[in-house]
């Protein structure tokens, strides 16, 4: 099949905001984490439905319980059905159009919210959602009601205006990752040869995560750059940047910024760091270069972003 045109590409989560005040019921959560129930936002009247070819920049679960339709990858296409199970990572590019809804739930989130509100690394704990090319998977009918029971509670917590809210939901995020991996990705490890994806984007994605894992742990004290990381593949800067370009829809640096940015906020919340140390482990020569650096992508200084999270 030939490959989807290059066309310009949006964010599944701006499609939803946009649909209308009728549907927001159909959406609700926050840019962090948020619910989509298929059922509401696409009526019968409404469909087919197709979200054209866009780009999200979160973690997205789909749990099919009962609907019809099809998810089209750059090279293949595959159709959706009840007792299925889609996920997606940030940067993944496709498809997703709707036949017949009757009941389908998407979860939406970003790698900070379960770092903050779980505690938990996507790298040590998930690292399938990081380094797997998902393809629809089928489950049984019993699986899919265990989500959908978790689901519910969720649906219920983002409903509320509590402080725990976020607490809550991240942890019932987690059962549903939990159950996830039991079934389909048990033993799993990116330090297993068969788990490597030859893949560049992989690849890449392995090697920018181990290191800033490994500067949490103190275990190194300098940041790497692009040309690092291609030395690391065996390829040209200007290659990997391309081809990180294409699948991405990002920078190289637009993706260690990324990167750079949410181990800056994993350490903020830590006390035992001044901003000059933080500063120093992710690279940059002077605390107001770091400060600039967080407040352009956060809107807060670290010190304000420090005293909100504690």
């Amino acid at each position: 099949m030939a490959k989807i045109e290059k066309k310009e590409t949006y964010d599944l989560y701006d499609t939803v905001k946009v649909m209308g005040s009728n549907f927001s019921e159909g959406h609700v959560g926050d840019e962090d984490f948020s619910l989509i129930i298929s059922k509401i936002l696409h009526p019968k009247e409404r469909l087919p439905w197709t979200y054209t070819l866009h780009r999200s920049t979160f973690f997205v679960i789909g749990i099919v319980i009962d609907s019809y339709g099809s998810m089209r990858y750059e090279d293949m296409t595959v159709d959706i059905t009840p007792n299925m199970l889609f996920m997606n990572k940030p940067g993944d590019l496709q498809e997703l159009t709707w036949e017949e809804v009757t009941e389908t739930y998407g979860l939406l989130f970003s790698e900070d919210f379960i770092v903050k509100y779980a505690g938990i690394s996507i790298y040590k704990t998930f690292p399938f959602l990081l380094f797997e090319r998902h393809l629809p998977l089928h489950t049984s009918a019993e699986f899919q009601q265990e989500l959908r029971t978790i689901i519910q509670l969720i649906h219920q917590e983002l409903k509320k205006d509590t402080p725990l809210k976020k607490k809550i939901c991240a942890n019932l995020l987690t059962r549903i990752l939990l159950k996830i991996k039991q079934e389909f990705w048990a033993g799993y490890s990116v330090n297993n040869i068969e788990s490597r994806n030859p893949d560049i984007l992989n690849d890449f994605t392995q090697n920018l995560e181990y290191h800033y894992d490994q500067l949490l742990k103190g275990k190194v004290k300098q940041i790497l750059h692009i040309k690092d990381y291609a030395e690391m593949q065996q390829l040209h800067e200007n290659y990997l940047s391309t081809i990180l370009k294409e699948r991405t829809g990002k920078t190289a640096g637009q993706l260690i910024a990324e990167k750079t940015l949410s181990t800056a906020k994993i350490l903020i919340q830590d006390s035992q760091y001044t901003m000059k140390e933080i500063a120093y482990m992710l690279g940059f020569s002077y605390t107001s270069y770091f400060s600039i650096f967080f407040k352009k992508h956060t809107g807060l200084t670290p010190l304000d972003y420090r005293k909100k999270s504690l």
